[in-house]
């Protein structure tokens, strides 16, 4: 059990280590490329750590519903309109918007 203990540490220290140096090379201003050979790593090391931390990112983004105000309206008047958290907007209109909706609140459920 103890050598589990000190390998989920060490891959916690080495998700901390490459964090840093993502955050680092951000604020750099220069390309992955010449970042990584000025300190001898791998580029393709690099690369898989920065794609992992921000997977790592998007799974533990906390979720926020906005509240949703239904009005009646005429069935070709009907219209739905979703923003995401990135400021994407997606809009749904006439009989495409009531199937949205019946879907997106089946997924919900």
């Amino acid at each position: 059990m103890a050598a589990q203990g000190k390998a989920a540490n060490s891959r916690l220290a080495g998700r901390a280590r490459w964090a840093k140096r993502i955050a680092q090379w951000a604020g750099s201003g220069q390309t992955q490329k010449a970042y990584c050979a000025k300190r001898g790593w791998a580029i393709s090391t690099f690369q898989w750590w920065r794609a992992r931390a921000k997977h790592a990112v998007a799974e533990t983004a906390p979720v926020s519903f906005l509240p949703l105000t239904l009005a009646t309206a005429p069935r070709e008047a009907a219209a739905v309109e979703v923003e995401l958290s990135s400021k994407t907007r997606i809009r749904f209109e006439g009989a495409l918007a009531e199937r949205a909706t019946d879907r997106l609140l089946a997924r919900i459920r």
